[in-house]
């Protein structure tokens, strides 16, 4: 075998497993996000669409944030959700624990009206792998995530 043909064996090797990997991304997303809609909709009293804005997954856990939008062609009444004021802002966030193949709903607002994340003493600190928080800003605007990565590696 010539230097050049294990290059090229290597490269196509390379090349597939870089696709099998974003062809499953695809369906986990939609695995996760079927997971979340239906406690959305529940919270919401009426069916729900997501619209997301950042979708993190590492070591088992994911964080979602993003928006609620009514079901196709429709507005979201939010006077039908549960612990919401409707002048306020809405944010969806979203934290999931995958569970052999399924997720699960671990904690879920639909309509913060600011960053759950600015507030992660209330689920523990930093409790999740710190690879949910990628590029989540804290309040004063460092990245999360590397706040998390600093405060693993302290002894």
């Amino acid at each position: 075998m010539t230097i050049a043909f294990a290059r090229a064996v290597c490269t196509a090797a390379a090349l597939l497993a870089a696709t099998a990997a974003v062809a499953k991304q695809p369906h986990e997303r939609q695995r996760l996000l079927d997971a979340a809609r239906p406690r959305a909709a529940a919270d919401a009293g009426q069916p729900v669409r997501i619209r997301v804005d950042r979708l993190n997954v590492d070591g088992g856990w994911a964080v979602l944030v993003g928006e609620l939008v009514g079901a196709q062609g429709k507005p979201i009444d939010w006077g039908k959700a549960t612990n919401c004021h409707p002048d306020l802002d809405k944010m969806l966030w979203v934290v999931l624990r995958k569970q052999g193949v399924a997720w699960r709903v671990e904690h879920i607002e639909i309509c913060a009206s600011e960053p759950p994340y600015w507030y992660l003493e209330q689920y523990g600190g930093f409790a999740w792998p710190c690879g949910v928080y990628k590029d989540l800003d804290a309040p004063d605007g460092e990245k999360l995530e590397a706040q998390c990565r600093r405060e693993r590696a302290r002894p």
